[in-house]
């Protein structure tokens, strides 16, 4: 069950037998629900289990006893605090029946979980070590610092101010854009370009800030993912691309507007990632860090996005910075980063 924390299971859901009560809000129905709800849960996808057992809250509340209701609402709040939605938490768990004994399993779920929403109602910054290469947001000061195992030139004539005209580190990167650096080989370029947007991402991560709400914690598990990002993370494969993208996106439309054929395919054991297929072209989405990033109490996600054409060898990479203040509708674009 929900109401023991994230690091205790879900009590398991005990079906009872039925009492009358209003259509699909028996015990037996409300058990499954909660059982779906607890799968949700469990695979990470916690704003379909907070409107699962909103839904469930909002049809059979009265058809429910206290016990029902305790524990419905200590998953609700559970739920909604792992969602990124910790005030929805504090509300629903002050709907808890006042008349639980207190020495009760819910009644003792329910303020652990209270206890939980309260707090400071901070959601830590997050990130994934699979791109930004840190376990924790307490390493990037370090791993600015730290020298890659390769170096890059500065093109002649460019940023000539500079003396030190070799390049092997994040803090060496400030100011310094892909077309200054002599980069030929076309694995080079990639793997630098990653390596830049890698540099700026982690100088973003060692000024985050808790955040007070989120509504893109959960975002790789909604169902049409592509309806909800802006246009302008399309490719922009051929000329005038980049243009058309950005303009559609200033119209609030999206990815999926521009590809109908647009679909995104999990990547087993990694929840931060998804391979991303479209209209002739194949590619990733990563997640690389969570956070408050511009001060605003508000979670932002800092997403990378590398496209190709099918058979071809060329790559449109970039990164974007994004929240969304409200749950649902099209994510608003902060940065973004060639």
């Amino acid at each position: 069950m929900l109401a023991l924390l994230v690091t205790l299971p879900f009590a398991r859901a005990r079906a009872v037998e039925p009492p009358v009560g209003a259509a699909r809000c028996s015990k037996a129905d409300v058990t499954r629900s909660r059982r779906s709800a607890e799968k949700l849960y469990r695979d990470g996808r916690y704003a379909e289990a907070v409107e699962s057992l909103r839904r469930t809250k909002e049809s059979c509340w009265s058809a429910l006893d206290a016990t029902d209701r305790g524990w419905l609402v200590s998953d609700l709040g559970l739920a909604a605090l792992r969602a990124g939605q910790p005030e929805l938490c504090r509300q629903v768990l002050d709907e808890a029946p006042a008349e639980l004994d207190a020495g009760s399993r819910v009644a003792k779920a329910i303020a652990h979980n209270r206890g939980l929403c309260q707090g400071d109602g901070a959601l830590p910054v997050t990130v994934f070590y699979s791109g930004l290469l840190i376990s924790s947001p307490a390493e990037a000061s370090a791993a600015l610092t730290r020298e890659w195992s390769y170096f890059v030139e500065l093109r002649e004539g460019r940023l000539a101010q500079r003396a030190d005209r070799e390049i092997d580190r994040c803090t060496e990167t400030d100011g310094v854009e892909l077309g200054d650096l002599n980069v030929m080989a076309t694995v080079d370029l990639y793997s630098t370009q990653a390596q830049l947007l890698r540099c700026r991402a982690l100088k973003m991560v060692t000024t985050a800030r808790p955040s007070r709400v989120s509504h893109v914690r959960d975002l790789f598990s909604t169902k049409a993912l592509g309806k909800v990002l802006p246009a302008a993370l399309a490719p922009a494969i051929v000329p005038g691309d980049a243009e058309e993208r950005s303009r559609a996106s200033g119209e609030g439309r999206t990815w999926n507007d521009l590809d109908s054929r647009l679909r995104f395919e999990p990547i087993p054991e990694r929840k931060e990632e998804l391979r991303v297929r479209g209209s002739g072209v194949t590619g990733d989405l990563s997640q690389w860090a969570l956070g408050d990033f511009n001060g605003d109490g508000v979670e932002d996600l800092i997403l990378l996005r590398t496209v190709s054409p099918e058979g071809g060898s060329a790559v449109d990479m970039a990164a974007f910075l994004l929240t969304r203040t409200q749950p649902g509708g099209v994510l608003t674009i902060l940065e973004q980063w060639k």
